[in-house]
């Protein structure tokens, strides 16, 4: 088992209702992952942000994110916030898909809990994510006799 710290860099091609036309977004951001065994299987979490490449506006989207993985599937989800600065809006955005600890590819559709009017991108998008390994470590797994060791 093995944590990494990750710099993390992304696309998103945003489909679906409201807009008629759709958009792409690059994600960048941090994370921390937790990943290995004989099946490989982990966790992760982290922050990053959404950039809109083609909005009608500059938009930005900040999120939190985690993830669970278990051999090549994943689960989790993010919260984000996408404004352009003059309108804002907050997202729940529920992720499933493919990958592991370097990379995943996604589907996120999107659930608007503030500001229905603002739509920014559209309500799906289909993600693709690429972990970059700024740091790795064995994990250390306490035994019996660890937690009986005095100081």
């Amino acid at each position: 088992m093995y944590t990494y710290t990750n710099l993390e860099a992304g696309y998103s091609y945003s489909f679906g209702e409201p807009n008629n036309r759709n958009f792409h977004l690059l994600s960048v951001g941090l994370n921390k992952t937790t990943y290995g065994g004989m099946h490989g299987a982990g966790y992760g979490y982290g922050i990053a942000t959404d950039v809109g490449l083609n909005t009608r506006n500059f938009t930005i989207g900040p999120k939190i994110n985690g993830f669970l993985y278990f051999q090549f599937i994943v689960i989790g989800s993010e919260v984000a916030v996408y404004t352009d600065f003059k309108q804002t809006t907050l997202r729940y955005i529920p992720i499933f898909g493919i990958g592991g600890e370097k990379a995943k590819l996604t589907i996120n559709p999107q659930i608007i809990l503030t500001n229905k009017s603002f739509e920014p991108i559209d309500r799906g998008s289909i993600q693709l994510t690429v972990n970059f390994s700024l740091d790795k470590r064995q994990k250390k797994h306490k035994s019996i006799s660890d937690f009986n060791q005095k100081e």
